[in-house]
């Protein structure tokens, strides 16, 4: 069976589809959370930057959005940013791109508003149709009705979802874009949101929901109304589908708490015993796959690449169920026969087929190293579900206890006068100090018993919440 269970709690919305009861795509959105994409504003440009060819937006929304010069629109000749805008102008912008750590949203001024079957492009007048839709004749119908439909004052285009629906629910559809259009009002002034992009059941219904699904479980009386009234216009031969049980915890409830909890792992298993491990940096994501326990029968050569491939197909499904974009760096296990690259590059390419989201493999390097990229759309999941860890600001390693110890030798050294002290002040971090304290009750080396034992002088420990986790004061 598969399902798409929609789980609402208080000030948050957690969405899960499931394929034969394995999650196969996964979202949340949190009413605390800051989620701009596709929000259209009128901003006001307060900086232009010619070195990186972008411009700096005040779209009222904390940190000032990144307009860049090829994402203004129109701008067929080309020009320079300082030639495009001008500081202090006002321009309606749509945040293609989340805020991501210091960086600000990426804006667009080519707006769209996407529907179940259409995306309205105010911008332009061209009609594009779907490339997943293979089959000659549709897309031949298609094209008619987009155009006999389509004004001249904007372009199209007709979405997957559109193969074999009626010309009647594409009017219908392109009618209601149209209505949303005319709420954009320039006159406003900037900044300031004019058009919210539509819920997150909105968005995965419009984008995600097909005749495959079976069932939707949904455990919150509004959301339930809202999936009822979307049903009415697009589905309503499927509203039965809809199945509203009034149960807190629905993920638990259907037994998907552990498949959610493993999205958080760092190391993933595969069933042969081999694992990946996931790392996310400022400028990439990396993948490392490991054979782990798996030895294989055979000879060595098949045994990496049965991992390579076990590897490649938990990589594809880690990276659309993580909401990984940008930049992915995936290191296989000994690949460096083009033969063996080849059949991993197709295999990955078929995998990813299921992901809505746009992404393009460019192959090994010369150190055997794939890359590849996947458009962001939204926030990583470990962003919406995790915050930097204030001891170790983001690294993940700590000093080990000889750094810190070294640290006071030599802090000793350059005061004399402490070697005369019985008894020494060690002022640390609130943090350092825990840490400390855990190591003592375990009787594992530490900093502390490391100072005493070296200078036989007893060490008492004072907190400040101003120092940094590795830094000590002795006095």
């Amino acid at each position: 069976m598969n399902r798409m269970i929609i789980d609402v709690q208080d000030g948050q919305v957690c969405i899960a589809i499931t394929k034969e009861n394995k999650l196969d795509h996964f979202f949340i959105e949190r009413a605390t959370g800051s989620e701009h994409y596709g929000n259209i504003y009128i901003g006001r440009v307060e900086q232009i930057k010619p070195g990186i060819q972008a411009a700096f937006v005040n779209i009222g929304e904390g940190k000032n959005g990144l307009l860049h010069q090829k994402d203004i629109h129109p701008n067929d000749e080309n020009l320079p940013i300082e030639k495009c805008v001008k500081k202090g102008q006002e321009l309606i912008v749509q945040v293609k791109k989340e805020a991501i750590g210091d960086k600000g949203p990426r804006l667009t001024t080519k707006c769209s508003l996407s529907g179940h079957f259409l995306v309205l492009l105010p911008m332009e007048k061209k009609v594009y149709i779907s490339k997943k839709i293979r089959n000659t004749d549709e897309k031949n119908r298609l094209m008619k009705i987009a155009k006999n439909l389509k004004g001249q004052d904007y372009g199209l285009i007709v979405r997957t979802e559109a193969e074999g629906a009626e010309e009647e629910n594409i009017k219908r559809e392109l009618d209601y874009l149209l209505s949303k259009w005319k709420k954009v009002n320039p006159i406003e002034i900037a900044p300031k949101l004019l058009l919210r992009d539509s819920s997150i059941v909105g968005r995965m219904i419009r984008d995600y929901y097909n005749e495959e699904i079976d069932d939707i479980i949904v455990n919150g009386r509004e959301i339930l109304e809202e999936l009822e009234r979307y049903f009415s216009i697009y589905f309503l031969e499927s509203v039965e589908k809809i199945k509203y049980i009034e149960q807190p915890y629905l993920l638990n409830y259907c037994g998907l708490e552990d498949q959610v909890n493993e999205l958080f792992d760092r190391k993933v298993w595969l069933e042969s015993g081999g694992y990946i491990v996931i790392d996310y940096t400022e400028a990439c994501t990396v993948i490392d796959v490991n054979s782990g326990r798996f030895t294989g029968h055979n000879n060595m050569e098949e045994t990496f690449l049965k991992i390579n491939l076990e590897a490649t197909e938990a990589i594809a499904n880690q990276i659309r169920l993580r909401n990984i974009g940008g930049i992915i760096i995936i290191d296989y296990i000994n690949i460096k026969k083009m033969e063996e690259q080849k059949t991993v590059v197709d295999y990955l390419e078929k995998c990813l087929e299921k992901d809505k989201l746009k992404t393009k493999i460019y192959g090994f390097t010369e150190l055997c190293i794939l890359q590849m990229t996947r458009k962001q759309q939204g926030k990583r999941l470990n962003r919406i579900q995790t915050e930097e860890c204030k001891i170790c600001v983001g690294t993940g390693y700590l000093p080990k206890q000889e750094v810190l110890f070294y640290k006071a030798m030599s802090i000793m050294e350059r005061n004399k006068n402490l070697l005369k002290q019985n008894t020494l002040f060690l002022k640390v971090n609130p943090y350092l100090k825990e840490l400390i304290v855990e190591k003592r009750e375990k009787n594992e080396h530490n900093v502390v018993q490391m100072i005493e034992e070296y200078y036989k002088v007893k060490v008492q420990i004072e907190v400040s919440p101003f120092m940094e986790f590795g830094e000590i004061i002795i006095f």
